[in-house]
Order: C-alpha cells, then sequence, then structure tokens
C-alpha cells in the first residue's frame, strides 16, 4: 500500500483496546483516509515528515501454532519533490530490522531539511550524526539502557 503522509504526527489516543495512532493519510488515487498504524508500524514511522511517501507491505508468518505479524515501511519518496527515492532495494525479512535503522534514516531525512533550509551550507553527515547519536541516547534511555 502506498501512502503520503498529511501531517507531521499522527493523533495519539487511547480507546477501550489500547492505545491508538491515527495518521491522516493520502493513497494514489489521491483520497484521504485516516489510518490506524499498529504500534509496531507506529514505532517504524516516528521521524518521517509531511508529504512522505511511503510503501507498507503486512507479513504473516506461522511459528508453530501461531502466526506472527511484522510490518515492512519503506520510505519512496521523501516529500520534497524531486520524485520518488527508494531508500532500500531489500527484500522483507533478508535484514534483521532495528530501531537504529529507523533513526539513522529520519537523522539523514531530518539533515537533508536542514541544509534545503540553509541553501547547503551545512554538512548533512555530520548533522545526520549528531542526530543519530543524541536520537539513539534518547532511545536508549527508554528502553532502559
Amino acid at each position: 500500500m502506498g501512502l503520503e503522509l498529511l501531517f507531521e504526527e499522527p493523533v495519539v489516543g487511547q480507546s477501550t483496546y489500547g492505545d491508538y495512532y491515527l495518521y491522516a493519510v493520502k493513497q494514489g488515487n489521491n483520497e484521504e483516509y485516516n489510518f490506524f498504524a499498529p504500534e509496531e508500524l507506529h514505532e517504524q514511522m516516528k521521524g518521517l515528515h509531511k508529504g512522505n511517501k511511503v510503501e507498507i507491505t503486512k507479513l504473516a508468518e506461522q511459528k508453530g501454532s501461531k502466526i506472527i505479524t511484522k510490518y515492512d515501511l519503506k520510505l519512496i519518496a521523501n516529500g520534497n519533490g524531486n520524485g520518488s527515492k527508494k531508500v532500500s532495494d531489500t527484500e522483507p525479512n533478508t535484514i534483521a530490522r532495528d530501531n537504529y535503522f529507523d533513526i539513522m534514516l529520519a537523522s539523514y531525512l531530518d539533515a537533508l531539511r536542514i541544509q534545503e533550509n540553509l541553501n547547503g551550507m551545512v554538512d548533512v553527515n555530520k548533522i545526520a550524526v549528531c542526530l543519530f547519536i543524541a536520537r539513539s541516547k534518547v532511545n536508549a534511555n527508554a528502553l532502559g539502557g
């Protein structure tokens, strides 16, 4: 499913079923929808921005008598008007997904936005690494590390 984010952040709340993450999105036919992301997918979507276009694939795998669902999120366009930018050509489940990948990706996307706002006067790599370090420390502290 290809979706374009219409806002920076989802609406976060609680219902009788637990926490929910409501994203406003636009699909390929320019129809606007509300999309409730499961928590696992919401974690992968953190750091994305308004205008980002993503492809979401729901994967199901049987482990014994249980069916385990996972989500694969691929950024297909960063929303800056330069067309589609494929971030990852790997097939789902060929690499282990960890939160550090998502943090680094978000850091580079933010560094590119900073560079655009300052007319190219900054080093994207240095900014991305600084953002990554700060965000990974916050992430590690949140996980009790």
